[in-house]
């Protein structure tokens, strides 16, 4: 894989910034739309949440393949969305971790964690 989309909450941002230079060091491209936008989490309105879809399936559209950051299992509405769109494009779908949902994990197809982000460049 050469480019990749970086899915997660934004709670996790610093393990998407971290997994993002991983990435960079291995050759591949991560890309996850609208990090720095300077907008916190309690400050998201519909607006900007309309424009950070549009941004990730852009994004997704791009991509090869979609790397699920989800620490524990969890996997936000959104980033549930993400996987399903990811999915309906013919993307690769790589979770960090096994999701708690049985749907999301039969949507699965490779399982990566960020301590091994190395592999993404030999699928």
């Amino acid at each position: 894989m050469k480019r990749v989309t970086v899915s997660s909450s934004i709670k996790f941002k610093e393990q998407i910034r971290e997994a993002i230079e991983q990435m960079a060091e291995h050759g591949v491209t991560g890309s996850f739309p609208n990090l720095d936008s300077g907008v916190e989490k309690e400050d998201v309105d519909l607006e900007f949440m309309r424009k950070l879809a549009e941004d990730h399936f852009k994004s997704v559209h791009e991509s090869e393949g979609l790397y699920v950051i989800c620490p524990k299992g969890y996997v936000g509405t959104f980033v549930s969305v993400e996987i399903g769109y990811a999915k309906a494009q013919g993307k690769i779908i790589i979770f960090s971790e096994e999701p708690k949902d049985l749907g999301l994990q039969a949507l699965a197809d490779f399982y990566i964690p960020m301590n091994e982000l190395n592999k993404l460049k030999d699928l």
